[in-house]
């Protein structure tokens, strides 16, 4: 059995600690903004416009809201775990890692079934259809998480007997 490290010694995660705080709190803002605006506009009617979602393309979806909240909820509480000294707390950065991922990854499958029926099939409702108008904010907050997935891919891959593996930088 090959154990690399001693019992004591345990991983720096200040790193991911920090980058789960900004996709967390990132997330959960976009998350509260797009819910309000969705509230706004079943309670108050269509005429409703919240200041600042036009430019971070924040839509009036109350559903979509509950999405990006539960992913940055993950990364805060993933913060929590590894504030306490508590190393399982990772997981829960790449779970939500994970999770901005798959979700930003539907999305972009929802905008190419909108452009296909754009300009392939040439619908009426879909004419002034524009590659920005299916732009939502699950789809460029997971830029960050998709890199940390790339230069961190290594880390989360599972490892062999007892060993762990002790390189987030």
């Amino acid at each position: 059995m090959d154990i690399s490290g001693t019992v004591d010694e345990k991983p720096d995660t200040r790193l991911p600690m920090i980058f789960s705080l900004i996709c967390g709190f990132l997330y959960v803002i976009l998350g509260l903004l797009q819910m309000v605006a969705g509230a706004g506009r079943i309670l108050i009617g269509t005429d409703f416009v919240m200041p600042l979602s036009g430019i971070l393309f924040v839509p009036a979806d109350v559903i979509g809201s509950f999405v990006l909240l539960l992913i940055g909820t993950v990364f805060l509480y993933g913060v929590m775990e590894m504030r306490s000294g508590t190393y399982e707390g990772i997981s829960y950065a790449y779970v939500g890692i994970l999770l901005a991922l798959i979700f930003a990854v539907i999305y972009l499958l929802v905008s190419t079934g909108n452009m296909l029926e754009a300009y392939l099939l040439g619908n009426e409702e879909f004419a002034d259809w524009t590659l920005l108008s299916d732009m939502k904010p699950g789809i460029y907050l997971a830029i960050l998480p998709l890199f940390a997935y790339i230069k961190w891919k290594d880390f989360f891959e599972p490892t062999t007997e007892a060993s762990f593996r002790m390189d987030l930088k």
